[in-house]
């Protein structure tokens, strides 16, 4: 059979509609088939393989069956897949033979070329998406388009965006988070305070520090922490319970109910300066940050006021300290010597036991001398150098084992002089590695020195008071009457002394102030006294009552000792040694049977839990000195410190 195929041009046409509309590689083809010009009507077999230029077969067969024929008109759908149309020329060969024909297929001739129409089929391969020959309309389009498919130089909302150009707007709405470059002039509405920079100056900082000089053409209202204002300070009036302490500036308290308690700056510069006046009935309260003190060694009326107990309880005997009080020596009668060097808030036991009687410190507190032995029990001088840890027994060859009563030492501790019992007083000019007699045996019970060693004063039990000029080399009566002198201390350069009467009979204080040349009685105060101790300008004395049976009291005097007042808490007690620190701030004292009693005025108590309190009609000025220090240049009325 002759057949002879003509292509219907409108094959392609059909192809690519159905091609974009199903959107796989199947195509629609229509044909016409003639045997002898004469368009047939049956079923027959197709097949179809596509040809590449070089006669190769690249695709196919596919067959088709039965297929209708009528009047001529097939159509057929056709599916090579996407790879066949990857752009080359090729051709389409179609076969045919009657419907279940075992013969083999006939060919029709021509082959027909495969034109631009059928290769829309491309797009559905990945690899060649991009080949369009005409731009595609985008009403064309539908759906929409994935991100990822997007070129990364789009914006898109879910990103952060960074414009390499300006971006012009006529209006934007939102937050506007995170635009930057924008004019001032263009914001609406009061920018928080949180979102200022921290270098911008607001009203409602309480404390303002500018880096540089500020101008102002006039100031208004108290001016509190201005400094370097020529001439100028400041006072305000305080009614309240509390303030803040600004520098320079004074302030009067005026609550009648309850002290006004006033805070230091916890970062003051050096040189501030701060004033307090009490006129309220409830006076006033200092207080301090941490690391702050106040040194009130010079407050007048302030020593001896407060009293803590501390040692051990025992049969104390005497104690002496260093010039600031921070190193003292405390003896036991039949016990052990005691060392502290906290100003008396821990001890340690340090010598053996002994009949202690008497015990000396130098200013430094490095060097300490203490007799071992008392008015009815002999016994050694022993010395240590290394404040308290170690003890040596000296002298014990000569003078030997004496019924030692008393020891005083210069400010450096290299010249002592020794009291022994109806014996001589014994001098030594090395910290005791030698001694030598003096004077004249007599009932001796107490010596004391001055800073340099040179003057020196003894006083004897029933008999009289005798000085030396020249380190005990010769001594001079200095009174004829006889008594039991029990007691006497020294100020620094020799020239204020004071003595007392004890021994079991009730006396009085009597104090010299031309180097013992003559001495006055104070008839106000009387007991009986065991022991007195002096601040180095003679201006502060204290001194304590008492026996190993009979208990007394400790009294204090801020005015040489015309004054003698009661120390403020301190316990009635059979007080046997009292001590003080150079400027007479620091005192501590020691009872028989009783514990060791401390008073430290020399300053408050280091950081928030130290004060200064005052009373009404009460003032104060202080000036910071650095490292946490504050110093008072003046006050009125008695004020204490804690």
């Amino acid at each position: 059979m002759h057949m002879k195929f003509n292509g219907y041009t409108a094959a392609a046409f059909l192809f690519l509609a159905l091609a974009a509309r199903a959107q796989t590689t199947a195509f629609t083809y229509q044909g016409q088939l003639n045997s002898s010009n004469i368009a047939v009507t049956g079923t027959y077999d197709f097949r179809f393989r596509v040809f590449d230029v070089n006669s190769n077969v690249v695709a196919g067969p596919l067959t088709n069956a039965p297929v209708g024929v009528t009047n001529g008109l097939f159509t057929v759908v056709l599916n090579f897949g996407a790879s066949v149309f990857n752009g080359s020329s090729c051709a389409l060969e179609i076969a045919v033979r009657g419907y279940g024909d075992t013969n083999a297929y006939i060919v029709l001739s021509p082959w027909q070329t495969l034109t631009s129409v059928p290769y829309a089929v491309q797009s559905l391969n990945a690899s060649n998406a991009a080949v369009l020959t005409t731009p595609l309309p985008v009403t064309n389009l539908t759906g929409t388009i994935p991100n990822s498919l997007l070129s990364t130089n789009v914006a898109l909302l879910t990103n952060n965006v960074i414009f390499s150009g300006s971006v012009t707007a006529t209006n934007f709405s939102g937050s506007g988070y995170g635009l930057s470059n924008v004019p001032a002039t263009s914001l609406i509405g009061t920018i928080p305070d949180a979102r200022l920079s921290t270098n911008v100056a607001l009203q409602s900082n309480p404390n303002l520090n500018f880096a540089g000089a500020v101008s102002a053409t006039n100031f208004t209202g108290a001016g509190h922490g201005l400094t370097n204002v020529p001439g100028a300070f400041f006072w305000v009036t305080v009614s309240n319970t509390s303030a803040q302490i600004q520098p320079n500036v004074g302030y009067i308290v005026t609550n009648n109910t309850a002290p006004v308690t006033l805070t230091l700056p916890s970062s003051p510069s050096a040189g501030d300066v701060y004033k307090v006046a009490g006129v309220g009935a409830g006076g006033w309260i200092i207080a301090q940050n941490a690391n702050q003190t106040v040194a009130a060694g010079n407050l007048v009326n302030s020593i001896g006021q407060n009293w803590r107990t501390n040692g051990p309880t025992a049969n104390w005997s005497s104690v002496a300290a260093s010039a600031d009080g921070t190193k003292m020596a405390a003896t036991i009668n039949y016990g052990d010597i005691y060392v502290s060097t906290n100003s008396g808030v821990t001890w340690l036991a340090r010598a053996s036991i002994q009949y202690w009687s008497d015990v000396a410190v130098s200013a430094d507190g490095t060097k300490m001398a203490a007799t071992g032995g008392n008015t009815s029990t002999s016994g050694y001088i022993w010395t240590s150098t290394d404040s308290g840890v170690t003890w040596a027994a000296k002298g014990t060859s000569s003078p030997g084992s004496l019924n030692w009563s008393s020891i005083a030492s210069s400010a450096n501790g290299t010249k002592l002089v020794a009291a022994a019992y109806n014996n001589y007083l014994y001098v030594s000019s090395d910290s005791g590695n030698s001694w030598t007699p003096e004077g004249y045996s007599y009932y001796w019970s107490s010596v004391a020195s001055s800073a340099s060693g040179t003057n020196l004063v003894a006083v004897a039990l029933g008999g009289q008071i005798y000085t030396s000029t020249n380190s005990g080399s010769s001594w001079q009566q200095r009174t004829a009457q006889a008594l039991p002198w029990t007691t006497v201390a020294s100020s620094s350069d020799g020239s204020r002394l004071v003595t007392a009467v004890g021994y079991n009979q009730s006396g009085s204080i009597y104090i010299s102030a031309d180097s013992g040349a003559t001495w006055t009685a104070n008839s106000t105060t009387s007991g009986t006294w065991s022991s007195v101790a002096s601040s180095s300008d003679g201006s502060r004395l204290v001194a304590v009552s008492g026996s190993t049976s009979v208990s007394g009291n400790i009294y204090t005097s801020t005015d040489s000792g015309a004054i003698w007042p009661t120390a403020g808490n301190a316990p009635s007690a059979k007080w046997m040694g009292i001590a003080s620190s150079s400027d007479g701030s620091l005192l501590a004292a020691v009872a028989y049977g009783g514990n060791v009693y401390v008073s430290s005025q020399s300053s408050t108590t280091t950081g928030m839990a130290g004060y200064l309190i005052g009373p009404q009609h009460s003032a104060i000025e202080l000036i910071y000195a650095g490292n946490n220090l504050f110093l008072p240049l003046s006050h009125e009325g008695t004020i204490r410190a804690y």
